[in-house]
């Protein structure tokens, strides 16, 4: 009797798992998933070097691929249970559809592309296993990145007189970031989700102020002017679906910007013309017109010229979508990303429903003037689409889980009977 009764204590002691709360199990690896979700942009814009993509994409593997497969399979996928399961499965049949379209897609390796639908379902699991179950620490996670971002932006900014780059006079980030137009909308993203997070300490705000300033200089010298575009729509449009006066002061700050620009340097806006892009969205229609259902296949290379001058995407998302997917992709796509612009918008009372709709804002006017593809392994293009959606998918799981986890925080509480 002895003997049982200290077993009963031990028991006590030592609750089993069964008497832990869902969503608290595997908290290391849920922990490790948050160095993983900060990680991707950050090491993105920080890692130099000639070997820059295969270091980013193994230590992003190790970090947050790894992680969220283990976390998947330990809890049997029980995180996506509180998303919304419309989203979900729209999601799940673009990817899908991706991958059929493998067997009529170019190029060599088409077995290989498979892992890049892979990569982007661990990383919206990733974000919603770990946002789900830590909310208190979300958006602490994105302001760290944001300055993590910033960080990233000086180093480049102060290193570009010693850097061997194509553009002279624009700024570029580093290896990952490669280009002006991906490196402002990489960054713009940065500011755009960072300006939705001002840090309540006085220490700190100082410190959220630099970092902006930081972004939005790099933005400037880029001379990308669709970023440009999208920051200022992004910024005027604030008052509209954030309160207070910081929502004026930064629609405020956009005007006088833009009226500074046209008015002191309007060649900087013209001196380009308008880079060829009503061209080349009229031969990536072509394209979409020769292959309406299909497209060409995910990750099939294709060339679109203009005259004497050639380029390897079409500069639109949307169009380069339609490419690849066909139209039924590119419907699929639409659908889930006017759902994220609703969410966004039907949470704007929360910050981070404001996070999920500036960077809606920012990026439905920055892609329609670059974005190479949406199905490729990490890159800046993810800030602007997967990262969206992947917030988007979390409010809405942890706005549905809620009653879900009282309901289990409930049951792992010993009623106190013998």
């Amino acid at each position: 009797m002895m003997q049982i009764k200290n077993n009963k204590n031990i028991e006590s002691t030592h609750p089993s798992s069964a008497h832990v709360p869902p969503r608290e199990r595997h908290a290391r690896v849920r922990d490790l998933l948050a160095v993983g979700l900060l990680w991707l942009p950050v090491g993105m814009a920080l890692v130099p070097g000639p070997h820059a993509s295969s270091v980013y994409h193994w230590t992003v593997a190790l970090l947050l691929f790894v992680p969220a497969l283990w976390l998947w399979i330990a809890e049997r996928g029980r995180s996506f249970r509180d998303a919304p399961r419309a989203a979900w499965l729209v999601c799940a049949v673009l990817l899908v559809w991706a991958c059929l379209t493998l067997f009529w897609a170019s190029g060599e390796h088409q077995v290989e592309r498979i892992k890049v639908p892979l990569f982007i379902v661990l990383y919206l699991y990733a974000w919603v296993a770990w946002g789900v179950s830590r909310p208190d620490r979300v958006e602490s996670l994105l302001r760290y990145t944001g300055l993590g971002m910033a960080l990233s932006a000086l180093v480049a900014m102060l290193a570009f007189p010693w850097r061997d780059i194509v553009w002279t006079h624009r700024m570029v980030g580093f290896d990952m970031l490669d280009g002006p137009n991906l490196s402002a909308y990489a960054m713009g993203a940065a500011f755009v989700w960072l300006a939705q997070l001002p840090p309540v300490r006085v220490g700190w705000r100082a410190a959220w102020l630099v970092a902006l300033t930081t972004l939005l200089v790099f933005v400037v010298w880029t001379g990308s002017r669709g970023a440009w575009l999208a920051l200022f729509v992004c910024l005027v449009s604030q008052p509209l679906w954030r309160p207070g006066r910081m929502a004026r002061w930064f629609a405020g700050g956009g005007l006088l910007a833009a009226v500074a620009v046209i008015a002191l340097k309007p060649a900087e806006l013209l001196h380009r013309g308008l880079s060829y892009r009503p061209q080349i969205l009229e031969r990536a229609l072509a394209m979409i017109e020769r292959h309406p259902w299909g497209g060409l296949g995910m990750g099939s290379k294709y060339t679109i010229a203009v005259g004497n001058r050639s380029w390897t995407h079409s500069h639109n998302l949307f169009s380069n979508i339609g490419i690849e997917l066909g139209l039924p992709g590119l419907a699929l796509w639409l659908v889930l990303w006017c759902w994220v612009g609703w969410i966004g918008w039907r949470m704007r009372a929360a910050t981070l429903g404001r996070v999920v709709l500036g960077l809606w804002v920012f990026a439905s006017v920055a892609l329609q003037f670059d974005g190479p593809s949406l199905l490729r392994s990490p890159r800046p293009e993810w800030l602007l689409t997967w990262l969206p959606f992947a917030l988007a998918l979390m409010l809405a799981a942890g706005h549905a889980g809620r009653t879900l986890l009282r309901h289990d925080d409930t049951a792992a509480t010993p009623s106190g009977k013998s």
